[in-house]
């Protein structure tokens, strides 16, 4: 409804500004709006992606000696 309020919430400003005169004119008001949904779903998928990599990060211990492999004898 307003595609302004999705870049000010988000701190741009400079694209709230622009979605804001493209509302005043009625004829670029759905290209704000296309362009806010792409925005906001775009930015929705890179916050998932880090979630993601953040919770399945392996920590590594840098002091940790390397695992010592032994030959099975039959």
């Amino acid at each position: 409804m307003m595609p302004c309020v999705t870049f000010f919430s988000t701190g741009r400003i400079f694209f709230g500004i622009v979605a804001v005169f493209m509302q005043v004119s009625l004829v670029f008001w759905p290209q704000a709006a296309a362009w806010a949904r792409r925005y906001r779903e775009v930015d929705g998928v890179d916050r998932l992606l880090a979630e993601f990599a953040d919770a399945h990060r392996v920590q590594a211990d840098p002091y940790a000696l390397p695992q010592k492999r032994f030959r099975q004898v039959a």
